[in-house]
């Protein structure tokens, strides 16, 4: 956002969107992902079929909902490939 958000994804592999401004990110992004759910590795991992985390929903073209909160004690997400439900 120019300031203090930031977000990028490296190809086909991975995301990562940090959010150290004073009001949360919320903002519907080209993740570069394949299309499914993914369990974020910041707050959680992947447990079988299940999120121990947050998730994130990608779809088929590749964006996603991203929502990071300020207040979170880690305010950030973090997804990639080995982590897809």
């Amino acid at each position: 956002n120019g300031y203090h958000q930031i977000a990028f994804s490296r190809g086909n592999k991975g995301f990562l969107a940090i959010n150290n401004e004073n009001h949360a990110l919320d903002q519907n992004l080209n993740t570069g992902l394949p299309e499914g759910t993914y369990c974020d590795v910041i707050s959680g991992n992947k447990d079988g079929n299940q999120c121990t985390g947050r998730s994130v929903a990608v779809s088929s073209s590749g964006h996603a909902q991203i929502f990071v909160d300020n207040v979170w004690e880690d305010p950030m997400i973090a997804i990639h490939v080995e982590a897809k439900l």
